[in-house]
């Protein structure tokens, strides 16, 4: 479990690119969590279920 001023674990999340070519995404980012947050303050949340039918 992360905790108030723990680093975050290394790894890569992806974001889809804004651009969409003939309702086709044209790829996803790779983001680097190290780099990305590097000399920053985060906040993480999440929201269980959000995007499922129940």
């Amino acid at each position: 479990m992360i905790k108030i001023g723990d680093k975050l674990p290394g790894g890569k999340l992806w974001e889809l690119a804004g651009e969409w070519e003939n309702t086709c995404s044209l790829g996803a980012n790779d983001i680097d969590i190290e780099q990305a947050t590097a000399g920053k303050r985060i906040v993480l949340f999440g929201v269980p279920a959000a995007f499922t039918k129940t």
